[in-house]
């Protein structure tokens, strides 16, 4: 076996400071790090194209964090409001996520805020910043859009829901946040059970209604920051953004809820049920998108399968 000399300390902390530059680098979020006397510590490259901090504009040598937000004050469309929230958001000890604001020039930003704790202390604070004009947008619906044609590509035009490729896009981009925020999240696979019953049965404009029936009653169970898609057929996904204060099990409840207020109307002619799988992400040991949609989908197939077995019984 080839063993080698422990590197001496200073190589060590020369290594793992060269390793914190490349992540900054590489990564799309625009990074703050504030520190524990309130000064400006670091920024990487994203944050300073996002804000247009170049040449002249760059942020001086012993800036504070208030004094920050006084230089990037009026790029919000709001002013008075960004400033006070920042110097709150600032002043707390917890971690807030998916925070949107609305700049001048139309971009709709989110940003996480993070303490960074060591041995109970707070030392640190950290900032991630993206841009999410693009989702703000589809969400408000095409006829509040402003953006190009082609994004309508990233709708279902049946649900209103994102579609795969709408999923794909955004999803991806969330967890590139989550594993630098070390923020948890649930990626839940949900399968509308007996479609093909219902358009045997009843036709498929009552097949098209169950499927829109599914991604209100998804729309109105989770919040806006979360990702809804229909990835297609009658498979849907959600991704929930942050986890951390929010239980799998009272989510899957209050799915139930809606589910069951929603069949109880009187007149429908057909029941909505659901197959429904979860995977956890784990910021301490992130998978990629793919493996979270292959194991919440394997799971949502046991699922149907128990609930199967158990209707035979």
């Amino acid at each position: 076996m080839f063993t080698s000399d422990p590197a001496p300390p200073d190589a060590a902390a020369t290594h793992s400071s060269a390793l914190w530059r490349a992540l900054l680098e590489a990564t799309a979020d625009a990074v703050l790090v504030v520190g524990a006397r309130g000064l400006v510590l670091v920024t990487n490259p994203a944050f300073n194209r996002l804000f247009g901090l170049q040449g002249p504009a760059s942020i001086p040598e012993g800036l504070s964090f208030g004094e920050l937000c006084e230089r990037l004050g009026e790029a919000f469309a709001d002013t008075p409001q960004f400033l006070a929230h920042a110097a709150e958001l600032h002043g707390q000890e917890g971690a807030v996520a998916g925070e949107w604001w609305t700049m001048t020039d139309g971009r709709t930003l989110e940003a996480d805020v993070l303490p960074v704790v060591v041995e109970g202390r707070r030392i640190e604070q950290l900032w991630l910043w993206r841009d999410v004009t693009e989702r703000a947008r589809l969400r408000a619906g095409p006829g509040h859009s402003h953006a190009p044609e082609a994004n309508l590509s990233y709708l279902d035009e049946l649900t209103g829901l994102y579609n795969r490729r709408g999923f794909l896009h955004f999803a991806r981009a969330q967890l590139d946040g989550a594993a630098l925020a070390r923020r948890p999240m649930l990626l839940i696979f949900v399968d509308l059970d007996a479609l093909k019953e219902i358009n045997d049965r009843l036709g498929h404009a009552a097949g098209d209604q169950a499927l829109v029936d599914t991604g209100t009653v998804l729309k109105s169970t989770f919040r806006e920051r979360d990702i809804v898609a229909r990835l297609g057929g009658d498979e849907f996904v959600v991704l929930v953004t942050d986890s951390s204060a929010v239980r799998e099990a009272d989510l899957l409840a209050r799915l139930s809820g809606r589910l069951g207020a929603l069949n109880a109307r009187a007149g429908r002619e057909f029941q909505l049920a659901l197959s429904i799988g979860v995977a956890a992400f784990d910021p301490g040991s992130p998978e990629s998108l793919e493996e979270l949609l292959s194991e919440a989908d394997s799971r949502m197939y046991l699922d149907k399968r128990r609930r199967k077995d158990a209707a035979a019984n």
